[in-house]
């Protein structure tokens, strides 16, 4: 077989278009209208119908507490969407009407994109992002949803066998079929951790390197302005304002604090430290102490829960924070930063988070100590220890980088080649019919006690790849 020629269906492509397309379906959305490109306007039953759909996965099954969390969520995410595309929409509204009333003149200005202002051009790019973010987690979170709804915990682990999720997603969705719930908190962390690393996470990286420096203006301002919509959770400035520090005696400082942000969402390193320190927990003492509250809300309709988060609406409670958020004082000093190296030589006795990155130079050099004194080095994007797993993110590439990785990988660590050249011939001549987002997991012999994986996530709509070397080990 040529690379020209298109393979037949494979079984993993084969159950994942199932599994899509039966959500697609049981969310009411055609996806031939789900149209990211087209801004709000065009997309808003879809949006409301996918915020549904959680909604109704959670009421169903309260383990599903992803799902619940997604929708709790949905009215703030809304209404940003909103926010951001309202004058992309009302131009594009505009050019339409142009279209209909001067006919060759506007079809002379679409060809010159004279349509649009920079700034609105500009606006028009996040909207899109954004929107296209919501299609992704949905093509993956609602196609796990789905096979787990209508035939539980086998559909889960057919899709590990089939090598479209890992072992520590596997494990997560056992851990919510277990019930108690201890073991179904966990687990929907997890799922919650690989929507923000695994599907969306090179999106907020494209959105922060946006054309210098409006991304990272705007990706702050976002950090600024952004309100949850989880009751009690806090925004990012709040719970991580910027400060200025000065030493003043051995291990003390001073400091001063503003109403500003020390950080940007953008930044897998933030946005999780927001969503692991408040954000998720909060909603976890939700669930536990006021469930009722919880399916209340979620049986709301999205449209009624969103125009608070509107920003005009919340113009005022914003510059109010800007006057009264400065504080003084004096504080403990922090201990000295983690070294880009992670020692699995023996089993961690503890499942704590931590996330490494270096924003001066990125990518940057990470190294994993391992069993039979082997060890794994490499430029990472961002790489992070989520409980029992760590995850390397390596940088963006395209299908003849991908592939370079994973040869260097089938010959060092033992990755199955044929299955290498049979992904990569297939991958090849993918297109948006057979599916938008996916991954591939490839596996390698253990290293001790240390499974050793390698996730391809791959954008079709964008011809983009990321890999992510996965390490995991048994729970202590």
């Amino acid at each position: 077989m040529t690379m020209s020629e298109t393979p037949p269906p494979s079984r993993a492509s084969a159950l994942r278009r199932r599994w899509l397309d039966r959500a697609l379906e049981s969310a009411g959305i055609d996806p031939a209208e789900w149209q990211p490109d087209r801004g709000v306007d065009v997309n808003r039953r879809t949006i409301e119908r996918v915020y549904a759909y959680y909604g109704g996965l959670y009421l169903a099954d309260a383990r599903l507490e992803w799902a619940g969390m997604a929708n709790l969520i949905g009215p703030s995410f809304y209404a940003g969407f909103q926010d951001v595309g309202l004058l992309p929409d009302i131009v594009r509204r505009l050019v339409g009407a142009a279209r209909r009333v001067l006919g060759a003149v506007a079809k002379r200005l679409r060809r010159r994109g004279a349509a649009e202002e920079p700034a609105v051009g500009e606006l028009g790019y996040f909207e899109t992002t954004f929107l296209t973010m919501q299609r992704k987690i949905f093509e993956d979170q609602a196609l796990m949803h789905e096979a787990y709804v209508r035939e539980g915990i086998d559909a889960i682990r057919a899709l590990a066998t089939a090598a479209i999720v890992d072992s520590t997603t596997l494990r997560a969705w056992e851990q919510i079929d277990r019930g108690d719930a201890s073991a179904v908190h966990g687990g929907n962390r997890v799922l919650l951790y690989r929507e923000q690393h695994d599907i969306i996470d090179r999106f907020y990286v494209d959105m922060r390197r946006r054309r210098p420096p409006v991304g990272r203006i705007f990706t702050y301002l976002l950090t600024l302005a952004g309100s949850p919509a989880i009751p009690g959770a806090k925004s990012y400035p709040t719970v991580f304002p910027l400060e200025a520090r000065f030493p003043v005696t051995r291990g003390r400082r001073l400091a001063f604090r503003t109403p500003l942000a020390a950080g940007n969402l953008a930044l897998f390193a933030n946005r999780w430290k927001l969503i692991e320190d408040d954000t998720f927990p909060v909603y976890r003492q939700l669930l536990d102490r006021r469930a009722d509250e919880v399916r209340h809300l979620v049986e709301l309709p999205l449209a009624e829960r969103t125009a608070r988060f509107r920003l005009f609406r919340r113009a005022g409670t914003i510059a109010l924070a800007a006057l009264v958020r400065w504080r003084l004082g004096i504080e403990s000093a922090p201990a000295p930063a983690r070294l880009a190296e992670v020692d699995l030589r023996r089993p961690p006795d503890d499942e704590h988070t931590c996330v490494w990155g270096d924003l001066r130079r990125r990518p940057f050099r990470f190294s994993v100590l391992l069993p039979d004194e082997r060890v794994f080095s490499v430029e990472a994007e961002v790489a992070s220890r989520f409980g029992s797993q760590l995850s390397v993110k390596l940088p963006l590439t395209d299908l003849g980088g991908t592939r370079a990785v994973l040869t260097d990988y089938a010959r060092e660590w033992r990755l199955d080649e044929d299955e290498v050249a049979e992904w990569t011939r297939r991958a090849a001549v993918t297109s948006t019919a057979d599916h938008a987002y996916s991954t591939r997991v490839f596996r390698a012999p253990p290293i001790g006690f240390v499974r050793f994986e390698v996730q391809v996530e791959h954008h079709v709509e964008q011809s983009g790849y990321v890999a992510d070397v996965l390490f995991s080990w048994p729970p202590g």
